[in-house]
């Protein structure tokens, strides 16, 4: 059975919002709860098959390595892409299109998160239409946000 944290810490993100209860008890019994050190690696760019994770305490930041990963290439230095937090959500793109990680993720500070296994998210999804409506929804609700931030941000350094 969850405990009262796990359900609350569900509740909070946004990826799980506006699910009742019982759809966040569903889901809890399919979490473990990873921890990471200050700086260590949660994600590789170009990882396979990797876990869903929600930030339950601490920072991470998404990049893109110097080192290409996979590429015979080399970037100028490292491009930050993100800082997330409690709530935020780590390997969403991959859920949806099913490809290697397209960025890394670092911790910036000793973390924990919520892990579920790719599987375990789709047979969720797959066992119920509501949930998989609202969670596809919310992402999307997600991805959207992120773009429109990136876009004024690119809008500010070009002006």
């Amino acid at each position: 059975m969850p405990n009262v944290d796990m359900l609350e810490i569900l509740l909070q993100s946004k990826v799980f919002k506006g699910l009742s209860d019982e759809h966040l008890k569903e889901i809890a019994a399919c979490v473990n709860i990873v921890t990471f050190e200050k700086n260590e690696t949660i994600l590789r760019e170009g990882q396979a098959g990797h876990p869903f994770f929600i930030v339950i305490k601490g920072q991470v930041e998404v990049v893109l390595p110097k080192v290409a990963s996979g590429q015979d290439y080399e970037r100028v230095t490292r491009i930050k892409l993100n800082r997330l937090t409690q709530g935020d959500c780590i390997g969403e793109y991959s859920l949806i299109d099913e490809q290697p990680a397209s960025a890394a993720v670092i911790a910036l500070e000793p973390c924990r998160l919520f892990e579920i296994s790719r599987s375990r998210f789709g047979e969720i999804i797959n066992s119920n239409d509501f949930i998989a409506k609202t969670v596809y929804k919310n992402i999307l609700l997600i991805m959207i946000k992120r773009a429109r931030d990136s876009n004024r941000e690119l809008d500010i350094c070009f002006h």
